[in-house]
């Protein structure tokens, strides 16, 4: 959520320009961005999504 509200708060709505900005292909980007179920290493691709963006990403590691 944190990586969508980014954008949208950027004004970055469009398939392209999202994948611009997260620096992937147009179609994994909108399949990342928009998909209901996750797949395996879609929360690395989404951190760095995030850090690309330059946002701070919590760290949820069990302590």
């Amino acid at each position: 959520m944190l990586v969508g509200q980014a954008l949208h708060d950027r004004g970055i709505k469009t398939p392209a320009a999202i994948a611009a900005a997260i620096g992937m292909p147009v179609a994994e980007a909108t399949k990342l961005m928009t998909g209901k179920q996750w797949r395996a290493g879609d929360v690395a691709l989404l951190e760095a999504a995030a850090m690309r963006l330059g946002l701070l990403v919590p760290d949820v590691t069990p302590r």
